[in-house]
């Protein structure tokens, strides 16, 4: 009978054997095996969550069928003088009847007006209206022609695209914004809806399924564009090249995908006779696609936060260099533990084993822990998901695992790490020579001090240090932003908006009559605006002493006499705006006329200064303040009257009884407006909003920093185990001869905080370098100063210290007849 092994069964049982060793190998090496986990299943949760934040903010926008072909026109502002250009998402409306008929490449085109209305269902029998909404955080409303479905693909619930928004007051809400109005989206269709209070209502003529989160038009109803045709007045339809808001905006789907280059070609002469005029500045028009939108914090986004790609690009780093980290514990570790294995590496090779079995079998050893590690990682991440809205730009309702992506990724990301981790330890161990390792003295110098070592030390704390600086710069960042002076006193000033249409604006005197008895409120305002926000208003402008158009545009802002006291605005010559309805008056900024040369403001005051085709007295000059967040720069601003376009009430407090105050500002808003939705908020609130990204940013440095350290810390000690462990005799004999604790944690941390140290050397130039490369991305930003680095340094190598005194003190109170006992 022949009891010999089918040769085809004997790949099978090695496989088991091999895997039945390597899970006896790391039961027995618990130390060895439990920080290896930890290790690799921090910096896989990590990495997992970093995929997740850098898929989400890769998607936006993709949902659309037409993506590659969908485009938003530019304008793009270069000054001759200095090359300086600007570039930004709002059109002259003129220019968008020309680009409608001469560009070829438009299969389709949609002029589009952004806004942020009150929707409100009316009271049949009169007075305040039955429902009323305000757009949520982030949403607003477009005023669209009906070619805009033509470009867009949006998921129709009820009505027809094609004829729904083809006469003016007409409107399509989301479901959402449906189910609120009329409980059922069916009963929708055919309904009226008030629009910011204005006479006729609004005839619904379809509903649409809501937006996406990975969509940057968040959209909770379309206007038809006859409607804002029809309301010139109120929605500042002004025809004029030389006018153009941000919030005019012109869409357009492509013929082809390819065909953006001819596209541009054709933009670049439209409106040149009106731009050629202007000699000191070219205008010109542009193409921007729908993939770039999300991703251009220069241009913006429609409701969103813009997200720059190249800091999608540093998470992704950091997730790798953190990853990285965990893996070079592993490799350090797996080199020091090979002396412990180079009996068992003789053994198999003396009974015929080859190095390809011995490294496979080293590699499902490998496998199987960053597999637990990997299933840890994967706890971790989903447990911690939920918390990720907090630090990172995902939302709070968003599920870590939603499709095949993500596990396609993990079984990447197991090989991957796998292969990192455990090829340069399996060559290692299965170089070994059998007729050497037998040798007695074999070990003596194997795995104590190797060069290899030591770098992957070094390589960590490079990077740990390279995190702990940034968050430090980063952080110092976010607070100078937070407390730099900003031009005006934000301090305790409450906002809310209010609708401007003529039936409002009879009412804010009774308004601001009324706030101001309050007896907490120092000082009530009307303007169209808050001194700092995301709006731009901007106009061609000239000094009547000039000939010419200043060779910049000049932002507007509109407030009343009020103004300056409420936000203590500092008057640098001459007098703020008398009181008037209308524009009489002009205050300009520093800068608008420093850009101009003008440092000597008194010979200017009571000239006339040209801007919407208006001569404006200049009353006075104010010292600059921030008008935008401090990644852009100080801006020229002219600020006048204009009751028509005040939608904005600031209300600057006293410190005491808070909550009492506003509630009762929100009863005389409600008192005065029910139509309208009251939503208040403190002005330095909203300034934080602009650093959102910023800060999550901040946040997430801050957290892979401290992932960093551990993990570092976690290689540390372990290696020091290691090394305490290989020299428990030379321990035993000094600690005989004398020996104090104190000698024995400085022979054993020295060599190591050495390391620590040299890689301090080399983080810190490269931090630097990299951090002031951020930095610029701000206008306004603090300086990189050397006690940033001493923190870093000061912070790591204590960690170090008391990460391998505690071993070295333990080894140092063994008791040397112990270990000696052998000898």
């Amino acid at each position: 009978m022949n009891l010999s092994m089918p040769s085809n069964s004997k790949p099978f049982l090695m496989s088991t054997f091999n895997f039945k060793l390597a899970l006896r190998n790391l039961i027995k090496s618990k130390l060895y095996t439990g920080i290896n986990i930890i290790g690799l299943s921090v910096g896989i949760a990590a990495v997992i969550l970093i995929y997740k934040i850098i898929t989400f903010e890769l998607s936006f926008n993709k949902n659309f069928k037409n993506y590659d072909r969908i485009v938003r026109v530019v304008r793009e502002v270069k000054i001759k003088s200095s090359g300086e250009k600007f570039s930004g998402a709002g059109m002259p409306l003129p220019a968008m009847e020309i680009l409608k008929k001469e560009v070829p490449q438009f299969k389709a085109t949609a002029k589009v007006k952004e806004i942020w209305p009150t929707i409100a269902v009316p009271n049949p029998a009169g007075g305040a209206p039955l429902k009323k909404y305000n757009p949520e955080e982030g949403m607003h409303a477009f005023c669209v022609e009906p070619s805009f479905f033509e470009i867009f693909d949006y998921t129709w619930l009820e009505g027809n695209p094609q004829s729904a928004l083809k006469e003016v007051n007409t409107i399509v809400l989301t479901r959402t914004l449906a189910e609120k109005c009329f409980g059922d989206i069916h009963k929708a269709v055919g309904q009226m809806v008030s629009l910011d209070n204005l006479q006729p209502y609004l005839k619904v003529e379809g509903v649409v399924a809501d937006p996406l989160i990975t969509q940057d038009l968040q959209i909770n109803s379309f206007i038809s564009y006859l409607t804002f045709r029809a309301h010139k007045e109120y929605y500042r339809y002004e025809d004029e090249w030389g006018s153009t808001s941000s919030n005019d905006q012109f869409y357009a789907l492509l013929n082809n995908s390819d065909q953006m280059a001819a596209a541009n070609g054709v933009l670049a002469g439209i409106g040149q006779e009106h731009y050629s005029k202007d000699d000191k500045a070219e205008g010109k028009h542009l193409i921007q696609p729908l993939s770039d939108i999300h991703y251009n914090e220069g241009i913006g986004n429609a409701g969103g936060q813009p997200m720059n790609k190249k800091k999608l690009w540093v998470l992704a780093l950091i997730g790798f260099l953190t990853l990285t980290m965990a893996c070079f514990n592993f490799i350090n570790m797996a080199n020091a533990q090979s002396v412990n294995r180079l009996k068992e590496v003789g053994i198999r090779k003396t009974l015929g084993i080859g190095n390809g079995e011995l490294m496979s079998g080293f590699m499902i050893e490998t496998g199987l822990l960053v597999g637990i590690a990997l299933i840890i990682g994967g706890m971790i991440a989903f447990v911690t998901t939920p918390y990720l809205h907090y630090i990172s730009p995902l939302p709070l309702k968003i599920h870590l695992f939603d499709g095949y992506g993500l596990l396609a990724f993990l079984v990447a990301l197991w090989l991957g790490v796998t292969a990192l981790a455990g090829t340069y330890p399996a060559v290692v161990l299965t170089s070994f020579q059998p007729s050497k390792i037998f040798r007695s003295d074999y070990d003596k110098g194997f795995g104590s001090g190797v060069m290899l070592r030591k770098v992957l030390v070094v390589l960590q704390f490079v990077i740990a240090f390279g995190l702990i600086i940034s968050t430090i710069i980063a952080l110092s960042q976010l607070s100078y932003i937070r407390n730099m002076g900003i031009g005006y006193d934000k301090d305790l000033v409450y906002t809310f908006d209010f609708n401007n249409d003529s039936a409002t604006q009879s009412k804010i005197s009774t308004l601001k009559n009324l706030l101001k008895d309050i007896t907490s409120v120092q000082a009530v305002s009307v303007s169209s605006d808050k001194p700092t926000s995301e709006n731009t208003w901007s106009s061609n402008w000239r000094l009547k002493s000039s000939k010419e158009d200043a060779p910049f545009n000049i932002s507007m802002k509109f407030g009343d006499e009020d103004f300056l006291k409420t936000y203590n605005i500092k008057l640098l010559a001459g007098n703020w705006l008398s009181a008037s309805d209308t524009m009489r008056e002009a205050v300009l900024n520093k800068t608008a006329l420093s850009r101009l040369g003008i440092t000597d403001y008194a010979p200017l005051l009571g000239t006339k200064i040209d801007v919407f085709g208006r001569d404006l007295t200049l009353a006075g000059v104010v010292e600059d303040y921030q008008s935008h967040s401090a990644h852009e720069p100080i801006e020229p601003i002219l600020m006048t009257t204009e009751k028509s376009f005040y939608s904005t009430a600031n209300v600057k407090l006293f410190p005491t009884n808070l909550q009492s105050t506003l509630a009762r500002i929100e009863k005389v808003f409600n008192d005065i407006y029910p139509e309208q939705v009251f939503k208040g908020q403190f002005l330095d609130d909203q300034i934080q909003k602009f650093y959102k990204a910023d800060n999550q940013i901040g946040s997430l440095i801050k957290g892979f920093a401290t992932l960093a350290i551990i993990i570092s810390c976690l290689g540390l000690f372990a290696l020091a185990s290691f090394a305490i462990s290989r020299r428990v005799k030379e321990i035993g004999v000094r600690k005989v001869l004398g020996a104090t604790t104190q000698n024995i944690v400085t022979l054993i941390s020295k060599d190591f905080l050495m390391l620590v140290l040299l890689a301090f050397v080399i983080a810190a130039p490269l931090s630097y370098y990299l951090m002031n490369k951020w930095l610029m991305d701000f206008v306004q930003r603090t300086s990189i100063s050397w006690w940033m680095f001493g923190v870093a340094m000061l912070l790591v190598v204590v960690l170090a210290f008391i990460t391998v005194s505690t071993q070295a003190v333990k080894a140092a109170w063994t008791n040397p007849v112990k270990s000696l006992r052998s000898e």
